[in-house]
């Protein structure tokens, strides 16, 4: 009985050994399933980390030259108001000329027309009165073959010299557009 009884002991103990030896390459497998996982985990987590720091910064970038745009329209648009505002100055400015002033400009441009052709200067409605001063009268008697013609520009200051349907524009507000063209440019380098 005793035989049996050792016997069913050693069986016994082999069996748990064997039994231990299974477990232990089971929990070895596990283990390494379970570290190969949480490596996957982590380099996922890792992944997703790096795409939503991406994204955020790929936002802010966005962000930050949508503001920087908008800032630069906004200054530009400044830029203009304010240089449409010298330009409206400068119209007015012209608007306020006195006789003397008028009967200058008004030297100069006829110096420079075709004395051989027959020209009809068209008065502004706003410039109307300074016609009428002895200053004008006089340089137009230089000019005989210039002649003013009994209709006006409405709210206009200046003339328009007309020369067989061709019109030449000496309205102020329409020169200080030409500049305007011209000089803007030039005049915003300048001033910003």
């Amino acid at each position: 009985m005793e035989d049996i009884k050792v016997l069913s002991e050693q069986i016994l103990t082999r069996a748990k050994k064997q039994g231990q030896m299974k477990l232990d390459d089971y929990e070895k497998v596990a283990e390494a399933k379970l570290k190969e996982t949480r490596e996957k985990i982590e380099e996922s987590e890792k992944r997703q980390k790096e795409q939503i720091i991406q994204q955020l910064n790929n936002d802010y970038e966005r962000q930050t030259q949508t503001m920087k745009n908008k800032q630069r329209n906004q200054i530009l648009a400044k830029k203009q108001e304010l240089l449409n505002t010298v330009f409206d100055q400068a119209a007015t400015e012209l608007e306020k000329l006195n006789d003397i002033q008028f009967s200058q400009l008004l030297s100069g441009v006829l110096s420079k027309i075709d004395a051989k052709k027959e020209w009809s200067l068209v008065p502004g409605e706003l410039s109307l009165e300074l016609m009428q001063s002895d200053q004008i009268k006089n340089i137009l008697t230089q000019y005989s073959f210039v002649t003013v013609s009994d209709q006006t520009i409405n709210n206009k200051a200046g003339f328009i010299l007309d020369q067989g349907g061709i019109n030449y524009n000496f309205c102020f507000d329409a020169l200080i557009n030409e500049l305007k063209r011209d000089f803007s440019p030039q005049l915003a380098t300048l001033a910003f």
